[in-house]
């Protein structure tokens, strides 16, 4: 059975604090995942985006806007969906 990566044995707390922050980062991650879904449907409830966002490149253009805008609001605090699963997961 694999044990993963050894941490030196002289750092205390070390291998609490490098688990803690990747769960923390997968947390915002998911939450970034979230929001890029929740911005995805929410913008098939609109009408028309014009004749300029139509095509594949608008289309393309528009997702990456999205994903981008979602990863911005997660890394800024986001809408408390990463903390709470963080704060729920870390015990």
């Amino acid at each position: 059975m694999l044990d993963g990566i050894s941490l030196d044995p002289g750092i205390p707390g070390s291998h609490k604090d490098i688990s803690s922050d990747r769960l923390k980062k997968a947390c915002a991650e998911f939450e970034s995942i979230f929001i890029t879904y929740m911005l995805k449907s929410m913008r098939t409830s609109i009408a028309g985006e014009g004749i300029l966002l139509n095509n594949n490149e608008g289309k393309i253009i528009r997702s990456m806007f999205d994903e981008n805008l979602a990863l911005s609001i997660a890394k800024g605090g986001g809408i408390g969906l990463g903390e709470m699963f963080f704060e729920r997961l870390k015990a």
